[in-house]
């Protein structure tokens, strides 16, 4: 029995069979690609529920001290109340990262009063960072210099998830402290139903997803120009 070919050399069945099977194909890709979207759309709106119950939290009390305080410049209250919690005793040295390079100790003092006395002794300004990497970067400098073991960071409360992504990335062996800096722009009770805490929450969740992703490519556990972390004085 002989078996007439396709044209091309193809069996006819095969031929048939490849023909059927293309919109089976097609109809798995349009139930798959809406799932995946749909599954891409609940994990970034579960993300970001996780990130504004985060960046709501307030200061816990019970947080143990440690040796030193960074505040974060860029919002209001955050040099004032680390300036504070300096003179509480929460920490022996205070670094406030992203000065302005026109404002100076003295300039500084006039704004916060507290700060005057402790100016001299126990207060570090950085001029050099200009973004939360970039603050990031100098804490990590200024704790190895001074053999910094444990941190209590200063900044506004729903900034503060990048910038202890961006610390926990250079100083891993640092324990870091989120002293979260609440202000009236965020309403951190049903912040859900206030349409600005909305689109400040969603504007840092972005900005948190993107150095999220920029730290994953750069796998560098360490700026290379930091020095080691010493071994702290006994």
């Amino acid at each position: 029995m002989r078996i007439e070919s396709a044209p091309g050399g193809a069996v006819p069945g095969m031929v048939a069979r490849s023909r059927s099977s293309r919109p089976g194909r097609i109809l798995r890709l349009s139930f798959l690609l809406p799932a995946a979207l749909a599954a891409a759309v609940l994990g970034l709106a579960g993300g970001f529920i996780a990130f504004a119950e985060t960046a709501t939290r307030p200061y816990d009390p019970s947080s143990p001290r440690t040796e030193a305080i960074v505040a974060m410049t860029g919002g209001s209250y955050r040099v004032s109340d680390a300036v504070t919690l300096l003179g509480a005793g929460h920490g022996r040295r205070l670094l406030i990262s992203g000065v302005n390079p026109i404002v100076r100790e003295r300039e500084l003092a006039r704004a916060v009063p507290a700060a005057s006395p402790l100016m001299a002794c126990c207060i570090d300004l950085d001029h050099r960072a200009l973004n939360t990497r970039g603050n990031a970067i100098e804490t990590a400098k200024w704790a190895r210099l001074h053999s910094f073991r444990s941190l209590l960071v200063v900044t506004s409360s729903y900034h503060m998830p990048r910038t202890m992504l961006e610390l926990q990335r250079l100083l891993p062996d640092v324990r870091l402290v989120a002293f979260p800096v609440l202000t009236g722009a965020l309403h951190p009770q049903g912040w859900w139903k206030d349409a600005a805490s909305v689109k400040i929450l969603g504007f840092e969740y972005a900005k948190y997803l993107m150095a999220a992703v920029g730290l994953r490519l750069d796998r560098a556990t360490a700026d290379p120009h930091l020095p080691p972390l010493r071994t702290a004085r006994t």
